[in-house]
């Protein structure tokens, strides 16, 4: 099961986030247990005090105390692997955001065409991590 974290300040914005989410992961026939998050600072804590574990972070960048940005940046450290989607109407900072490592970049007036690309494209993505065992075929042989 995928944990999954949704941060924003604005209730709207989780609200919708939380459901475009719950339609793409009932699509792809994948259970995910989400945590909704208004403040930052909670979930920063969460993390980095009360070691909670998340695969996927849909998150605002535009965030009262702690940004998104700042968020990422601090949670890195301890969730390495945590894909991190930005929804933020503030493109101006897709390049920074790139520079964290961050999975992808989806425009508020865009949510629902780019939004359940980018979960598919996560979700695929940690599926894919998640069976690290490879096969590797060498002239004929296994």
């Amino acid at each position: 099961m995928l944990r999954i974290a949704v941060c924003d300040d604005e209730t709207a914005m989780t609200d919708r986030n939380k459901s475009v989410l719950e339609a793409t992961l009932k699509e792809l026939g994948i259970a995910g247990e989400i945590t909704i998050y208004n403040d930052s600072r909670n979930l920063l804590y969460d993390i980095t005090e009360d070691n909670f574990h998340y695969d996927l972070l849909l998150s605002d960048i535009e965030m009262p105390d702690i940004s998104g940005m700042e968020l990422a940046e601090k949670i890195k450290p301890f969730l390495p692997d945590i894909r991190i989607i930005f929804i933020t109407s503030h493109i101006e900072y897709a390049i920074d955001a790139f520079e964290l490592s961050i999975f992808r970049y989806v425009p508020k007036s865009d949510i629902e065409k780019r939004l359940p690309t980018a979960i598919k494209d996560a979700v695929s993505l940690i599926n894919l991590e998640a069976d690290k065992s490879y096969t590797i075929q060498v002239k004929g042989r296994f």
